[in-house]
């Protein structure tokens, strides 16, 4: 019943984001207002906090092994079949980008808070934050690809710009150093408490304003990749490289059964590249994962 009851709480408060878009309490650009507090400040100061207090030195690599290893697979398949012909360009990146950026930490962090009495939240973390890294430089290569932009200095801005990669890059140099400043990290905490229920709210409210049949339609071959090939492929990567892993297999599975992250909508907006599509994988990979998680559950078990 652990998985149901964490399922539910975030049922419980997506359901009150579509709720306040219906009663008209938020307009859309409230959403809006409310994911860029988020984006820049509760999740940055969720992560630096995080990542401030932990022993980064005794860090499992099969944990980083088994938080990367999958996404980076997929994409080498994704890869390989667009090299050989086997994929037209915009399936290639479709496909590429539902898998590049999980939703880790909005959603993530707000089900493993839940799950099993918080067991795996500081995990959590840390892996949002790896998959992260990777999810912003991946997803940011792959639109600078479909617009036909070069690399240059302006796409490394956007990625050391980054308020997420700026505040994991930060609590990285605090761990390591042993530095602290207890006002600035209790502030920062206070900020970060307010992201992962946020976060989900926000869902609520986009999935209401994006919810159409015609866009899911349209989404449901990249989402079922998603939800499908993300678990399978992390299970078989498990097997094969990290036969020892034990109970964080459970984790790692759950991990890679999260939805697409709204940060992929708004990242296509900027580059005004199938904004439909990925609304479309954002929200139906979030109401797939309801079911998902629950049957990766059952089944690591």
């Amino acid at each position: 019943m652990e998985v149901l009851s964490s399922i539910f709480t975030i049922l419980v408060i997506i359901l009150l984001g579509i709720f306040s878009r219906m009663m008209g309490i938020f307009k859309e650009e409230h959403a809006k207002t409310i994911s860029s507090f988020i984006y820049y400040f509760g999740l940055p100061a969720l992560f630096f906090t995080k990542i401030a207090n932990l022993d980064l030195r005794s860090l499992n690599p099969q944990f980083v092994l088994g938080s990367l290893l999958p996404t980076v697979i997929l994409l080498v398949i994704l890869l390989t079949l667009f090299k050989l012909k086997a994929l037209k360009k915009d399936v290639f990146i479709l496909l590429s980008l539902s898998i590049s950026m999980g939703s880790y930490a909005f959603y993530g962090i707000a089900f493993f808070e839940t799950f099993l009495d918080g067991k795996w939240i500081d995990l959590s973390i840390l892996a949002a934050s790896l998959l992260g890294v990777l999810g912003i430089v991946t997803t940011l290569s792959l639109l600078e690809f479909a617009n036909h932009k070069k690399k240059s200095g302006g796409y490394l801005r956007k990625i050391f710009a980054n308020p997420l990669i700026l505040s994991i890059l930060m609590g990285i140099l605090f761990s390591l150093t042993g530095f602290k400043l207890d006002f600035l990290t209790k502030a920062l905490y206070l900020v970060g408490q307010t992201a992962s229920g946020l976060a989900i709210f926000v869902l609520g409210m986009f999935v209401y304003d994006r919810f159409s049949r015609e866009t899911l339609l349209t989404a449901l071959p990249y989402s079922l990749f998603h939800m499908i090939s993300l678990p399978l492929v992390a299970w078989t990567a498990i097997q094969l490289f990290l036969p020892e892993a034990g109970p964080m297999t459970q984790f790692l599975l759950l991990e890679h059964g999260m939805p697409s992250a709204i940060g992929l909508v708004v990242f296509a907006e900027r580059y005004d590249y199938k904004v439909s599509e990925t609304a479309g994988i954002v929200s139906l990979t979030s109401i797939l994962s309801l079911a998902g998680l629950t049957a990766i559950y059952y089944l690591s078990r």
